[in-house]
């Protein structure tokens, strides 16, 4: 097992060593001046990485090329001592995971309805790009999850995830599909600036901590339908692009939509407001649908000025008003 890659290139793609016991760790670190024909070079397989996690050692991976596929369902199932998330057990990567600004070209997933795959250390792909399919389902993230700035090029699959720690994905590029089905985020979720390129779906999450959506672009179908935020959620200068549904979701604290803008259809149906929203500060191309919707009596007049059809109501007001105006002054003279 080579546990760091041989110091053979030129001095302007200048291998870091690792440490002087390549039993405990996987680490290759190749600098930005490194040619793309010098990061073949330099390539790792995955099976290699996955044979690392396997026998618990840390992977500290920046700027690599990783060939073949990251299997997770590869790793041994250990039980899960005290624990009521699976009967049969679990799979865990016991060491610290950080893939960043590297080039990954195979499917990196876990795919058992059988047990769930465990992160203890942090996770860190900031930067990376993610060429094939990255389904995590059925994982449990102990530690601080950082996704900024990475780009997923197909789908990035987390349904019945646990994110324990913070959350970044900040200036993050999703592909066309994202998923968190019935996830739950225990820590702070920052997603600033995120693209969604395709649909979105949040359905039945539970957000526990604050949550920053400000200045992300859904760019399909968005959904955050059944979902329960239990902190505060900032969508300010959002772009939904197309259908956006917030059916039956639950906002407990206070709720952020300044700037944003809905393009196509807003469904809020049922939703509930447990705290003065600013919906009437977003742009609604179509008017937002807000049937059996639960909000403040004082903030709900607010949404209507900024839908299309409020403001030509308002327009008409003002017609009328300066009409009569008009009128009088002409009756006086």
């Amino acid at each position: 097992m080579i546990a760091v890659a041989s110091y053979e290139a030129r001095a302007t793609c200048a291998v870091t060593p690792g440490t002087s016991d390549p039993s405990a760790e996987l680490v290759t670190h190749l600098p930005s001046t490194c040619s793309p024909d010098e990061r073949e070079a330099h390539a790792l397989a995955g099976e290699a990485v996955i044979d690392a996690i396997a026998q618990g050692r840390r992977v500290d991976l920046v700027g690599v090329v990783i060939r073949g596929d990251l299997v997770f369902d590869r790793l041994p199932v250990e039980p899960a001592e005290g624990s009521n998330e699976v009967e049969g057990g679990q799979r865990a990567v016991h060491a610290a995971l950080s893939i960043r600004d590297s080039d990954v070209r195979g499917v990196l997933r876990h795919r058992s309805s059988e047990n769930v795959l465990r992160f203890e250390g942090p996770v860190d792909f900031q930067g990376s790009r993610f060429r094939e399919g990255v389904d995590l389902s059925r994982s449990v993230f102990q530690q601080k999850v950082e996704l900024s700035g990475a780009i997923f090029e197909k789908e990035a699959h987390f349904v019945r995830g646990r994110f324990i720690g913070e959350t970044a994905c900040r200036e993050t590029k999703f592909g066309p599909s994202t998923r968190f089905h019935q996830s739950t985020f225990q820590g702070q979720l920052d997603c600033t600036g995120t693209l969604f390129d395709g649909m979105a779906e949040f359905l039945e999450v539970t957000f526990e901590r604050p949550v920053t959506f400000e200045r992300s672009r859904f760019g399909q179908g968005t959904g955050f339908s059944g979902s329960h935020f239990k902190s505060r959620v900032d969508f300010g200068e959002a772009i939904f692009s197309r259908e956006t549904f917030f059916g039956f979701t639950v906002f407990e604290n206070e709720v952020l939509f300044a700037g944003a803008q809905f393009l196509g259809a807003a469904d809020f149906s049922s939703a509930e407001f447990k705290r003065p929203d600013d919906l009437g500060k977003a742009r609604f191309d179509q008017p937002p649908i807000l049937a059996q919707t639960k909000r403040l009596a004082s903030e709900q007049s607010d949404g209507l000025l900024q839908t299309r059809e409020g403001q030509y109501v308002l327009t008409l007001v003002f017609l009328v008003v300066a009409a009569l105006l008009v009128a009088y002054l002409i009756k006086v003279k």
